[in-house]
């Protein structure tokens, strides 16, 4: 093995690693690493791949790596030692595991054992695997708002790219180990599953704003909603106050003349004024705005609706709050509306660390599940239904939470549990 194709296969190595350790620090650590910091990490780890046997080479990378998460991280040092240690065992124990699947699928154990060159790359074939796989596996992580479509499309393409890039170079190199060829299409090969990462990384992000702003745009519009109900409220209260002497007159007149129908009649009229309830408050504008535009909802389409809350502080991200709330009560507004006598009953209640909410509502269609999937008895396929519950259950599930669905031939049962802590 030449001097300069063992500076390639370290400088390689070294470089995979370098890029595994970025993700596992910008994956544990609350912010983003700096540009030069990681410029920095990568010179040095470039330098130590160039001399030849350098002695306690394995502490000095150990060293490397923790003065750069201890200078990301300070004063809190042990998390630097804890994304060490997590960086460290998912670099060798991903590589055991990765090693005896690819060989098994390649069937190249006696070529490993005879050929040096052929030994190299396939490491480093194997330590690259490892990094493209914990990308994969962290971007599902770290952004399961988003369609799973997204990331089945990408993990498809990168799994293409690798597979072509194993084949591609395992072969030439069994063909011909002394290939100039080979090298450079290694390289292009993983400069451009890396550049495909990174585009996608950008496209995440850009995707899980577009998210973030759509829901804090929807929000606002509930909050502004919430907050025009609230005044409309105080408004037809102040009314009601500068006219209630003048109804107090009129009910003593009625009084004097001992008219109790004209009273009972005068009564009844003017107490139409109550009959909206004042709007529903919690410790959350989001939730209070979602749940008083759902009551809202719910009256207009003459269903009786009761909502009750019960929880001094809510933990819960107003994402995941509008994602259940909304999805649950428009579908439970939905089924109630085609009954005669609709009704919807809603509770949150708070209980130590524990949020409990249930909703129960009547139906008159006929209800259709399969593995617990809801399909609706409209006709037109076109609308997409289901989707709702299954938005809520990957929510609850998000956060550790229970969900609790049953139903008989007239009414409907959700009971969700969640951890409402930080």
């Amino acid at each position: 093995m030449s001097e300069a194709f063992r500076i390639y296969v370290d400088l390689l190595w070294n470089i995979i690693a370098v890029f595994l350790l970025f993700r596992f620090a910008d994956n544990a650590l609350p912010h983003r690493i700096k540009q030069k910091h990681k410029l920095i990490q990568l010179i040095a780890y470039t330098l130590l791949s160039l001399p030849e046997h350098i002695p306690f080479v394995f502490v000095i990378g150990l060293l490397l790596d923790i003065s750069f998460l201890l200078a990301l991280s300070w004063p809190d040092w042990k998390k630097s030692f804890f994304i060490l240690v997590k960086f460290r065992a998912y670099s060798h124990l991903s590589g055991i595991v990765i090693l005896l699947l690819h060989s098994l699928i390649f069937n190249d154990f006696t070529v490993l054992s005879l050929s040096d060159i052929y030994e190299e790359y396939k490491l480093i074939i194997i330590s690259f695997l490892a990094y493209v796989f914990y990308v994969l596996y962290t971007n599902y992580r770290q952004n399961r708002r988003i369609s799973s479509r997204y990331s089945l499309y990408f993990s498809m393409m990168i799994g293409a790219i690798c597979l072509l890039l194993s084949y591609s170079t395992l072969y030439i190199c069994r063909k011909e180990p002394d290939s100039q060829m080979l090298p450079l299409l290694f390289t292009v090969l993983i400069i451009l599953i890396i550049l495909c990462i990174s585009l996608y990384d950008k496209f995440l992000a850009l995707v899980v704003e577009n998210a973030d702003y759509k829901i804090q745009s929807e929000i606002s519009r509930l909050q502004e909603n919430y907050a025009l109900q609230v005044e409309e409220n105080l408004n037809a209260l102040h009314s009601l106050r500068h006219d209630i002497k003048n109804h107090l007159i009129i009910i003593d007149g009625y009084a004097s003349q001992k008219n109790c129908e004209k009273i009972h009649e005068y009564i009844s009229s003017i107490g139409d004024r109550f009959k909206d309830a004042s709007p529903i408050q919690t410790s959350s504008t989001a939730v209070s705005a979602i749940l008083n535009e759902k009551y809202t909802l719910a009256q207009q389409k003459n269903i009786s609706c009761k909502i009750t809350c019960d929880f001094p502080d809510l933990k819960i991200d107003d994402f995941t709050m509008i994602t259940i709330l909304g999805n649950l009560l428009d579908n439970a507004i939905t089924a109630a509306s085609k009954c005669t006598d609709g009704w919807l009953r809603a509770n949150l209640q708070q209980q130590d660390s524990i949020l409990t909410i249930t909703i129960d509502n009547n139906h008159a269609e006929e209800i259709h599940e399969k593995d617990g999937v809801f399909a609706s008895t409209k006709t037109d396929k076109s609308d997409i239904h289901g989707i709702g519950i299954k938005n809520v259950r990957k929510a609850v599930s998000d956060l550790r939470g229970q969900i609790d669905i049953n139903y008989t031939g007239s009414t409907f049962h959700i009971g969700i549990v969640l951890p409402n802590y930080k």
